[in-house]
This record gives C-alpha cells, sequence and structure tokens, in this order.
C-alpha cells in the first residue's frame, strides 16, 4: 500500500467526495490550504455548504473555495461552478469583516450566474414533482440546464457593455416561457450593485492554471457534494446538477486526471445523506437520533437533518476505483465513541446473490441489502489524540479494517470540528 504523506503534500492535489458529501470537505481543504499555492473550486454552486472553523472564527461557505483564509493562496472560482452572486458577495463580506483579505480571489469569466429566475423555477419544479428528490431549491439544476441550452448569463456578461441588453431580452423570455413575473428594472438594479462589488475579482483562470503547473507549484482542488451525487455517475434522479467526482476538474479547468498526484477522496466514519434517494445502510431509532445528535447531523446550506447509515465501502470502493483516489480522508471517528457496536458495510445481497456496487441508478440501489461485518466499539473519548498509536486498539483497528477492505491508506482521521483536531498517518 502506497502511503504518501498527506500533510507535507506537494504537486496537484484533488479533495473529492467519496460519499453522498457533507463529509468535511471544507475543514479538510482549510488545514491542506496552508501548504497550496492555489486553492480551486471547480464544481456547485450555493446548493453546496462546506463548513470551516479556524482561528477567525465558524463559516459556512458555499461559493467562496475554503483556502481563502490562508493569505498566500491564490483562490479560484472555475467556469464549472453556478455562480450565485448573492451568496458569494455576502461571504466575500463576511470574511472581509473578520480581517480576511480578498486580493487573491479570482471569479472566472465563463462561470454561468444563478439569476432570480433559476431559484423560481427550481422551487416549482420541485413543488409539482410527484416523487420529490430533496433539491436545495438553490436554482442550481436550471442554472446547468440554460448553460448546456447556451442561453445562461455568465460573469463576463455582467461586466459586459451590453449586459442590460442581454437581461432583458433574457428576462421577456423567462417571463413568456415560464410564465414568470420578473421585473428587469428590479434585477437590473440589484446586478449592478454585484457587478461593482465583483469586478476587480473577475478574469481567467484556466492560465492560471497552467502556468502555476508549470512552475511545479501545489495546487489543491476543491469539490462540492459527493460522487454518488455525480449527474452522470450518482443515483440519478437524486443526484446533483455537476459533476463532483475527478471529470469535473477536467470540465472546469482543463487539467487532464493524469496530472493529478493525490487525490483524495473523503468521507465520514459512517455516512449521511441529504434529501431523498436510496441509502441502503441508514439508521433507525434511537441509534439513528443519537448519531444525528453527536454529529450536528443538519446541512450547512438548508438546516435539514440528515440520514445517518453506517459506513457502507462498497460506495467507497466504487468511488476509488471510478476516480483512482489515492487515500481516503476520514471524519469524525469521535461521534463513534461509546457505541458497543461498529457496523460497516462489505457487500450488497440483492435475490440472494453477493455483489459490489454495479449500478448508480436508484431503482437499482434502492433494491440492495447491506451485508454487515461488525467490530467492538471503543469508550474512551479520542477528540484530544493527535497520533495513531495513541487511539484506542478498537478504533485503530477500525481504520485498519477499512484500509484492508478498500487498498488505499487512511491518511486523514479527524476527532474535532476544528482546524487541528485530526490524526494524519
Amino acid at each position: 500500500m502506497n502511503r504518501k504523506s498527506l500533510k507535507d503534500w506537494t504537486g496537484t492535489a484533488a479533495v473529492i467526495g467519496a460519499d453522498f458529501g457533507d463529509s468535511g470537505k471544507g475543514r479538510l481543504i482549510d488545514e491542506l490550504a496552508t501548504r497550496a499555492h492555489i486553492v480551486a473550486r471547480y464544481n456547485g454552486g450555493s446548493n453546496a455548504g462546506h463548513t470551516v472553523k479556524n482561528k477567525y472564527g465558524k463559516f459556512a461557505l458555499h461559493i467562496m473555495p475554503s483556502g481563502i483564509f490562508n493569505p498566500k493562496t491564490i483562490c479560484l472560482i472555475g467556469k464549472g461552478v453556478a455562480a450565485n452572486l448573492e451568496s458569494l458577495v455576502l461571504e466575500m463580506e463576511t470574511v472581509k469583516k473578520v480581517g480576511v483579505s480578498l486580493q487573491n480571489l479570482l471569479i472566472d469569466e465563463q462561470a454561468t450566474i444563478t439569476m432570480p429566475w433559476h431559484l423560481m423555477r427550481d422551487g416549482l419544479r420541485e413543488k409539482l414533482r410527484k416523487a420529490k428528490i430533496g433539491t436545495t431549491g438553490s436554482g442550481v439544476g436550471p442554472t446547468y440546464a440554460d448553460r448546456a441550452e447556451r442561453v445562461g448569463l455568465r460573469v463576463k456578461d455582467l461586466i459586459s457593455a451590453d449586459f442590460k441588453e442581454k437581461l432583458f431580452e433574457e428576462i421577456k423570455i423567462q417571463n413568456k416561457f415560464f410564465n414568470l413575473k420578473l421585473s428587469g428594472a428590479d434585477i437590473f438594479k440589484k446586478y449592478q450593485n454585484f457587478a461593482k462589488m465583483i469586478k476587480p475579482y473577475v478574469g481567467q483562470t484556466i492560465a492560471l492554471v497552467k502556468r502555476a503547473q508549470k512552475e511545479k507549484k501545489n495546487i489543491l482542488f476543491e469539490g462540492a457534494q459527493g460522487f454518488f451525487l455525480d449527474i452522470d455517475s450518482g443515483t440519478y434522479p437524486y443526484v446533483t446538477s455537476s459533476n463532483p467526482g475527478i471529470v469535473g476538474i477536467m470540465r472546469s479547468f482543463v487539467v487532464h486526471p493524469s496530472e493529478i498526484d493525490q487525490v483524495v477522496g473523503i468521507t465520514k466514519s459512517y455516512i449521511t445523506r441529504v434529501g431523498e434517494g436510496p441509502l441502503p445502510t441508514e439508521l433507525k431509532g434511537r441509534l439513528k437520533d443519537k448519531i444525528i445528535e453527536r454529529g450536528h447531523e443538519y446541512g450547512t446550506t438548508t438546516g435539514r437533518q440528515r440520514r445517518p447509515g453506517w459506513l457502507d465501502l462498497v460506495l467507497i470502493k466504487a468511488a476509488i476505483l471510478d476516480n483512482k483516489l489515492t487515500s481516503l480522508a476520514l471524519t469524525k471517528l469521535d461521534v463513534l465513541s461509546n457505541l458497543p457496536e461498529i457496523k460497516i458495510c462489505t457487500l450488497y445481497k440483492k435475490a440472494n446473490k453477493l455483489f459490489e456496487y454495479q449500478s448508480g441508478d436508484a431503482e437499482y440501489l434502492a433494491d440492495c441489502q447491506p451485508v454487515y461485518e461488525s467490530l467492538p466499539g471503543w469508550s474512551e473519548d479520542i477528540s484530544g489524540i493527535r497520533k495513531f498509536q495513541s487511539l484506542p486498539k478498537n478504533a485503530q483497528k477500525f481504520v485498519k479494517f477499512i484500509e484492508k477492505k478498500i487498498e488505499v491508506p487512511v491518511n486523514f482521521i479527524s476527532v474535532g470540528p476544528a482546524r487541528g483536531d485530526a490524526i494524519y498517518t
């Protein structure tokens, strides 16, 4: 097993959710960004919430890269991001209030803007669905739909001389086609203010990344959501509308997967899912409530309660295979303390046959039954531990069991929410 140091990483690295998301990408990026020359956000929009807790305070970032707290790091918002400017401007103001500089922030001019009609359409579509998919209502799906249809307004349009003309033309179409009642004057005034605030930070991000590669700089790619919410590889239709996996980096920054030295998959020591969709290892009853309470399992974006389940290595192994993960980051190990028994799903069963992950289709996954292996728990408080050898023996066995099953090393273990509450192995 090739165990590269994650704490002292160099070159080009990516952090990808190896499950359904909400696993601590923000806090890991915040830690790894201390060595990064560039942190580049490559997918998703304001439907993603990365929680960061450091010396500046606790922050919920939706568009802003989590590396913004390192003054030496250039933070890029790629063209593949659905740019909700209302959210971004609020985040810019929030970090500035605590003394964080925005001088190294760069927003790609080709990023598609999430407009008011996208939020309206998102909410209306979900309301009319017979089977809900659990959208956050952030307008991200319609934003990507308009980009694919070649009608989405981009950041470069916002700061162009003919923005008003483009805006009013699109509003006319939206009002007629979707029977909306949008006010062009009100929206134009609002987005004029956004334009003034973000114009100094707009540019071309791909050229900057390419130059950094030539200069052997440390580049860290930050994904949003998890791989099994990928529009192409996830549990469709209960997915997001972008590519949280390694493909998203190529789409946003034109960096081939072969150029990435370390691909870190991140998951909790259990699994959670927000909204609808199959979750084979889902917990019920008092144990479910205990995990939610101890893990503070509420969505960063919507505040919705997350659905917890036992760790699902069938999914993790599929994420490793499809994204060529080189290591795994394991978060919230401390949440499992004081459980007498811990279960891990290692196979699925269907029609009395055992198998591994075979399909990203939600209907198919919904029929899969988990096959568990049980491990003894531990009672010690591990929140202050910083060395793997100092963990309780059963906690060590839990991590080693995972490594043996997935055949990649666990290089990062979080035992608390703040920067530094971690073990590097």
